[in-house]
């Protein structure tokens, strides 16, 4: 460096002052380029990736510029990252636009844009509305369960899912009606706003036998403080025992099934991060912990953390599970912003329980005790028989 120092004080000495600025200013031209190409380089992955970069954007220029027809570069360049990730053949893998990534971010924070109605679909197609949340829009609107709802700003709904109802009321710009029928066959007219609403990931009560229950909708935000908060409330009404409910949960974030499992179990391992070079990154929990009866019921729609709880539980002699087989998801996912809006969201780590059972591999977990479900809930009763049994 000294070295060249002294060849650039010489340099700078022969030349005129508009030399200097000139050279000066080259020089931080090429600075600037370099930095940038520095910047995109790594923004591609490195220099191995620019080839393949480069051979994309050439393509999109020829279809802009080349294609007779009409072209339109935004649906072009989500295909082609939709098609990037689903070459990987991984099922946890995908890629989101601006708009399904804004939704997945409300989605995990347990928020939601809607009127705060849950509605069911009939085999006549008929739209029914079996709930409306405390403090929502339809709540403050009058609207009550048992309606069936008919149009929307006077359009008929006939033949409309549910899903698309959800996409019109998202989209509605400013206030909207609904229109309805009661059970008595009076038509009654609501006006309302769509808002962004905050769902609780759990519900609870004691049952009559005495043994609390607790279902968990998914591990996403709040997920471990309102299961927590949950268990000291029944454990207040003198709950024997305490069965969660995982079915039907898609799973979340790490930190929110730790965060419970430390709650619910001793000293000791409960969760194991395996990166794609196989080191380990281990998660412990503290001696403090909750000893009471506890069961798990899972199904086959029981994924990621929510099945995870459940072999860790059971593996610490913890719960005992009910229910059907799960799926098998060992796989741990990170969500990537994307330059220009969106995100991927891809596997990145897989996970092994405490005693180092991969769920993938093994295909999830087959419970203690293997139960069909029946319009009666039967396996949610086999599981507070088999916990009454354990006082």
């Amino acid at each position: 460096m000294k070295k060249l120092n002294e060849k650039l004080d010489r340099f700078f000495s022969r030349t005129t002052s508009y030399d200097r600025v000139f050279t000066a200013c080259l020089i931080t031209l090429l600075a600037g380029i370099l930095g940038t190409m520095a910047a995109v380089i790594t923004l591609i992955g490195g220099w191995d990736n620019l080839a393949a970069t480069a051979k994309f954007a050439q393509l999109l220029g020829v279809v802009e510029h080349t294609y007779i027809g009409e072209t339109d570069t935004d649906a072009a360049v989500d295909a082609a990252c939709n098609a990037l990730i689903d070459s990987l053949g991984d099922r946890w893998s995908y890629y989101m636009n601006e708009e399904e990534y804004e939704n997945y971010q409300a989605h995990s924070a347990n928020q939601y844009t809607g009127i705060g109605i849950t509605i069911q679909s009939g085999k006549d197609g008929t739209l029914t509305v079996l709930s409306v949340a405390e403090d929502s829009p339809a709540m403050e609107a009058g609207m009550t369960a048992g309606l069936v709802l008919t149009e929307l700003d006077g359009e008929s709904l006939e033949g409309i899912t549910v899903s698309q109802l959800g996409e019109r009321i998202r989209a509605a710009d400013g206030p909207f009606t609904l229109t309805a029928l009661t059970p008595e066959g009076e038509t009654l007219t609501f006006t309302l706003s769509a808002a962004t609403l905050y769902s609780n990931p759990v519900a609870y009560r004691l049952l009559d036998s005495g043994i609390g229950y607790v279902d968990l909708a998914n591990f996403d935000e709040t997920c471990a403080d309102e299961a927590i908060a949950a268990v000291e409330d029944l454990l207040d009404q003198g709950a024997a025992g305490i069965i969660f409910d995982v079915r039907d949960n898609g799973g979340g974030y790490v930190s929110e099934l730790t965060k419970l499992l430390d709650y619910l179990l001793p000293a000791g391992e409960i969760f194991v991060s395996v990166d794609r070079d196989g080191g380990e990154k281990v998660t412990s929990s503290d001696a403090d912990c909750l000893e009471i009866p506890m069961a798990v019921l899972v199904n086959g729609n029981s994924y990621s953390a929510a099945e995870y709880f459940a072999a860790v539980l059971r593996e610490y002699d913890a719960a005992v599970t009910v229910g059907q087989p799960t799926t098998g998801k060992g796989r741990s996912q990170i969500t990537i912003p994307l330059a220009g809006g969106g995100a991927v969201h891809i596997s990145s780590r897989r996970y092994l329980t405490p005693g180092r059972v991969d769920l993938s591999e093994q295909g999830g977990i087959v419970p203690d005790m293997v139960v069909e479900l029946t319009d009666t809930d039967t396996q949610l009763a086999a599981a507070e028989e088999f916990l009454l049994t354990q006082g």
